[in-house]
């Protein structure tokens, strides 16, 4: 199922992804993507006609301010950062790409293992199995990294494998392409590029560190998920139900 929006960048669905057994998560219920602040009258109705339950907002604060979400019709909106101030924690201040792809590399650590993440991340989990089945968007700003994380958890707790799982990340790398290419067609010089070239794209050693750091401090992503995040037995079980067919 394709989707076409204005203005929402990098949304797409985890829809039709299958399980090494053959199950496969529903269409058009497990929805990712940037920011609603820049959507359009006509993305809203979309989103509307989709039946969209609940919105996840991953921003901090200063972010939420800037852009606030556009409301959908029937939908509840609910902030869960798991990073409350990100310039605090990731203050990309540095033009040198090198240096900027170590602080994002950092950052995964943050998500990974931070308290404040943990408590988000365990309430995006409470947020879905509320909402039983109807369909759920959770996104930050560009939808490729507090929102990656939470798409790499929640296949994780649908008994998808690691492989499918980062592959399914490295999606983003789609929409990073097209915006690199905006700015080389907009004549922006290298050197914003190659810097811009470490900000847009996601990169899977990130995505694997991030896995390292869960296995290196709970043991396993099944551990995390039931020790960190209060998702055990019960809670996959319910989320299978609703989410995978």
């Amino acid at each position: 199922m394709a989707y076409h929006f204005d203005n929402i960048e990098n949304f797409r669905q985890l829809g039709g992804l299958v399980r090494a057994d053959g199950a496969r998560v529903r269409d058009g219920v497990l929805l990712r993507s940037g920011h609603l602040g820049r959507a359009s009258d006509a993305d809203v109705a979309r989103l509307a006609d989709m039946g969209l339950a609940l919105v996840v907002d991953m921003r901090d604060k200063n972010e939420r301010e800037c852009h606030p979400d556009r409301e959908v019709p029937g939908a509840q909106n609910v902030w869960l950062p798991p990073v409350p101030d990100l310039e605090e924690v990731i203050p990309i201040k540095s033009t040198v790409p090198h240096e900027v792809r170590a602080v994002f590399h950092e950052f995964y650590r943050l998500l990974s293992l931070h308290p404040a993440a943990i408590d988000a991340y365990a309430a995006f989990f409470r947020q879905l199995l509320s909402a039983e089945g109807r369909p759920v968007l959770w996104h930050c700003t560009q939808g490729k990294d507090r929102t990656g994380v939470g798409a790499m958890l929640l296949l994780s707790a649908l008994g998808f494998d690691r492989d499918t799982v980062v592959q399914e990340y490295l999606r983003t790398n789609e929409f990073a392409s097209t915006q690199l290419e905006g700015m080389r067609l907009a004549r922006a010089s290298e050197e914003e590029i190659a810097l811009m070239a470490e900000v847009f794209p996601v990169f899977e050693v990130n995505a694997q560190y991030w896995f390292d750091c869960v296995q290196m401090e709970y043991g396993s992503v099944a551990n995390y998920l039931e020790i960190a995040l209060d998702v055990g037995p019960d809670q996959i079980e319910k989320l299978e139900a609703f989410y995978l067919e």
